[in-house]
């Protein structure tokens, strides 16, 4: 399990500057939901699945972050469904 704490978040910049590492991802990992995607069905990330990434303290975020997690979670989701990767991102 991968947890992240939002706390704090402003821009989808801060998403991955938090996540990213936790993957264990190359320096060169692109900073989209896109590269990301890629990422999760590959395999260049230290971290491989099955994990779950648990995003806490989503309550105060601007509505922009808010709509970014959404579309995060959705891409999680569609990486599970549409290729069988074990992967799940929650937001609490």
């Amino acid at each position: 399990m991968i947890e992240l704490d939002a706390c704090g978040w402003t821009k989808p910049l801060d998403f991955y500057l938090a996540l990213l590492p936790k993957l264990g991802a190359p320096d060169w990992h692109g900073l989209n939901l896109d590269a990301l995607y890629d990422s999760l069905l590959g395999d260049i990330n230290a971290a491989e699945p099955p994990f779950c990434v648990t995003i806490r303290n989503i309550d105060r975020l601007p509505a922009e972050m808010s709509d970014f997690l959404a579309q995060a979670a959705t891409m999680f989701a569609d990486a599970r469904h549409d290729y069988g990767v074990e992967v799940t991102l929650q937001l609490i």
